[in-house]
């Protein structure tokens, strides 16, 4: 499943990154990595807003289809 399939405030469990490599750091230096709890809480037409480890984080819709996650 993919990052963008969740529904609001359904979490899941950061499985893999598959993004360039520049979009991969990234996500790394802000703590989306494997294993790592996220949910989000907010939604509009082209970005998402994620918790993860306590801080809110906004991810464009089309980013978030480059991470998988596991209920």
């Amino acid at each position: 499943m993919k990052l963008n399939d969740l529904k609001l405030y359904e979490e899941g469990i950061i499985n893999k990154v598959t993004a360039s490599e520049d979009i991969k750091r990234r996500f790394l230096d802000i703590g989306i990595n494997r294993g790592v709890k996220i949910k989000p809480i907010l939604s509009n037409k082209t970005m998402r807003a994620y918790l993860i480890k306590g801080t809110v984080i906004g991810i464009r819709l089309n980013d978030s289809k480059n991470i998988e996650v596991i209920i």
